[in-house]
Order: structure tokens, then sequence, then C-alpha cells
């Protein structure tokens, strides 16, 4: 995964046979109910768990990484991802717009004075949101049912996938472990974000960048879907 405040067109960057697309077009499901993900994972030739694994790969593992290894967290939904794809299999991940879409959640951290305002104190209770609800509520959600309606992946297969990336990352970076004990993806509920009611309660800025947990809105909890995978 490459991020940067970036504007070029990748465009000019693409090999024979890449191709990109917004990881929000992953969701799309037109006026016949036909989803388009299936349709790429169906061209790809690949099988749909192997695709997913790859999806994850190249965007859920370097998230792990940068949360794990640099306390560092983004906004990463789907317009703010663009994938590279390779005869429409997953292979890279960009990340645009993270000029304010962006937190090292250390107040102590030492960074550059120009970018020093993104180290920002947030409970230690809620770290791990920027992954359940930016990642699974918002994203994988979503892909899970679209895989399951269209008979292309079960959910149950899907969430399993998600839980083995994580553990795969955890066994590669065994210099972690007491934070992955302390921020554990594996709980068996996380507390619900609504995000929707940010937006609704200030449709000019949904945050304060100086303290993002001030203005969260919540509404109890939500069963963690690869808790069973601990």
């Amino acid at each position: 995964m490459f991020a940067a405040l970036w504007r070029d067109n990748p465009a000019a960057s693409l090999q024979p046979g890449q191709r990109l697309m917004t990881m929000a077009s992953f969701l799309h499901v037109d006026h016949h109910q036909q989803a388009l993900l299936p349709a790429l994972i169906a061209d790809s030739g690949l099988p749909a768990k192997q695709w997913i694994e790859r999806y994850l790969t190249c965007y859920l593992s370097p998230l792990l990484h940068c949360f794990y290894q640099h306390d560092l967290v983004f906004m990463p939904h789907g317009e703010n991802l663009i994938m590279l794809l390779e005869n429409n299999v997953p292979v890279s991940a960009y990340m645009k717009d993270i000029g304010e879409e962006i937190a090292v959640m250390n107040p102590d951290a030492v960074l550059p004075e120009g970018v020093q305002r993104l180290a920002v104190d947030v409970p230690e209770n809620l770290k791990l949101l920027s992954i359940f609800t930016d990642v699974f509520d918002c994203i994988f959600r979503f892909i899970s049912a679209i895989l399951h309606q269209s008979g292309t992946l079960p959910e149950e297969e899907f969430w399993q996938a998600v839980a083995q990336c994580v553990k795969d990352y955890q066994q590669a970076h065994p210099e972690h472990a007491t934070k992955f004990a302390r921020y554990d993806m594996f709980a068996p509920e996380f507390t619900r974000s609504c995000l929707n009611r940010l937006q609704l309660a200030n449709n000019q800025q949904m945050i304060n960048l100086a303290d993002p947990a001030e203005n969260l809105k919540f509404a109890g909890t939500l069963n963690n879907p690869i808790a069973r995978w601990r």
C-alpha cells in the first residue's frame, strides 16, 4: 500500500494487464441487482476465497501494520482507496485524500513540526474502531453480503478469511504481541460508532481533527464477526 497526499493520475504507471478502480466500486450493485464484485472475481479466474485473500493482503494487512507499528490510522473508505488490479486480481492499493483523514494516536509522538497536529489523544477503548468501524462495519459488512447473496462466497468463509489475514499479520510480527493483547482484534464485540449521525449533526466537519473522539456518536455494541476464530 502506498499512501500520500496525491493528485497525480496513477494510470500513467499502469503495466499491461493492469487497471485501476476505486474500492467503492466493489460495493456497486446496478438497477438490475447485478453486483460488480462477483463479476470481477469470475473474470479473474481465481477461486473466490483466493481472490478475497489477495484483496485482504493489499488492503487490510497494511492498515493493521500502520496501526500496530506506528499508531497510525486513516479513514480508509471506498472513495479514498484506488485498487490496482492485474487481470482483475488485486495487487496493490493507493490511498488518497489523507491530508485531513489521518491521525497518529499517540499525543507524545515525535513528528516533524509541519505534521505535529496529527498526534492526537484517543481513549484506549476507542482506538480499534479505526478498524472495526471504518473497515469491518463500513466496508466488509457490505462486501460479505454482496458475495453471499450472489452465491460467490458464503459470508462465514469471507469473515474466516479476514480472521486468517489478522492471524497471519500477528504471526509475522510477534514483536507487537503486547499490543495485540491490548488492542484485541478478536474481542467478542465492539462499540457501534454511528458515522451518519456525525454527518447529520455537522455536515461541514464531521469530527474535530484535534480531538477525533470528541464528537463520536455511539449506539450499543456490535458482535465482532471474526471473534469465533481467535
